[in-house]
């Protein structure tokens, strides 16, 4: 179906790369307000080195899926819903395929 999630393949995030930009709403969506130190932080937006995941396929274009429960996905995910896609656009050249 078109609406299936399908995963192909394991990857981990070989080197930081950034998912969107710091000044982006998504930035907002991903921190607490009230949390004024976190929110002045550079991290936010960037998918740090070491996270794993899958490359899913879903509406006929390729997501990487980072697996839940690992250090950092509070820099790119929203607070209690890391189940996020993330086009495998913006992780191009920035990790590597794990054969598992």
């Amino acid at each position: 179906m078109i609406f299936d999630e399908k995963k192909l393949y394991r990857v981990e995030i070989t080197k930081d790369c950034r998912s969107y930009e710091s000044h982006s709403l998504l930035r907002l969506r991903n921190s607490n307000i009230l949390d004024t130190d976190a929110f002045k932080s550079e991290k936010y937006g960037i998918i740090p080195r070491g996270i794993r995941g899958w490359v899913v396929k879903k509406w006929g274009k390729l997501y990487f899926s980072p697996d839940i429960d690992q250090e950092g996905l509070e820099y790119f995910t929203p607070p209690e819903q890391p189940h996020i896609l993330v086009s495998l656009e913006k992780i191009e050249n920035h990790y590597k395929r794990l054969d598992e």
